[in-house]
């Protein structure tokens, strides 16, 4: 069943690493990115400020599999007994070396040339955020986390120019670029667009920015060409806070 704009709210929760976003509809609660040791951050905003109950979860996906975006997608499942969907080509490498076979050391110089900048050190190794990030609310449940060996195994797959499973008025976009399994998430009737590093935003400029760390620039720019196509509202990024209006990039 398709839900209308005025059924859902998008919330972003701040962790340490990655904005989480939780959708909420009347009934049940889409999660989109959970960085590793962050999922009783995301599980304390839905317990504590949503006044939800956990099992409300019914499906936690990604963007892509960076640690910080894919790294606490399953033990937050596993507390909530909710379904896991992650991108086509996730935790897959043979179908990231046939869609991009020099990705990965493009994306290991970006990612160092990155790792030297100010705005970099700020992330990774300021003390003040780090103290900031763990007096979040953090749900502190017993329930044990359920046996699951691998996300491979019991994963929906995201496959570009699809829906999300479950949660049909949300759109999988594959935006190659930052990395070959990278996608974003449309809502069409609220013209809202979660980025994960596909798009970042920054809130002191007030504009939208293309990520530093890439994986292929060709591909990038015919990402970017992609959603220039959409009827965008609201760019939710995976860093950042969420920009509405004039959406231009």
């Amino acid at each position: 069943m398709k839900n209308t704009l005025s059924m859902i709210n998008i919330h972003q929760v701040k962790t340490r690493l990655v904005n989480s976003y939780v959708v909420e509809y009347p009934d049940r609660l889409l999660i989109i990115d959970v960085a590793s040791n962050c999922h009783r951050y995301v599980l304390g905003f839905i317990e504590q400020t949503l006044q939800r109950d956990i099992d409300d979860v019914a499906l936690v996906i990604c963007t892509h599999d960076d640690p910080d975006h894919i790294g606490g997608v399953s033990a937050l499942a596993s507390l909530c007994d909710a379904q896991i969907a992650i991108p086509l080509s996730s935790k897959a490498l043979h179908h990231k070396v046939v869609g991009d076979p020099k990705g990965f050391i493009v994306k290991l110089a970006t990612t160092l040339r990155e790792g030297l900048t100010p705005r970099a050190r700020d992330m990774y190794f300021n003390k003040a955020r780090n103290v900031a990030a763990r007096k979040k609310a953090k749900f502190t449940g017993k329930r044990p986390r359920l046996k699951r060996k691998n996300i491979r195994f019991h994963a929906y797959r995201l496959k570009g120019g699809t829906t999300v499973p479950l949660f049909d008025d949300w759109q999988v976009v594959h935006t190659p670029g930052h990395s070959w399994d990278s996608c974003c998430f449309y809502h069409p009737s609220s013209g809202s667009l979660i980025t994960g590093d596909t798009l970042l935003c920054s809130a002191k400029q007030n504009r939208i920015l293309v990520p530093a760390i890439l994986s292929n620039q060709t591909q990038m720019n015919e990402s970017l060409d992609k959603l220039r196509s959409l009827n965008i509202q609201s760019v939710y990024p995976g860093h950042g806070s969420v920009i509405s209006g004039d959406i231009q990039f």
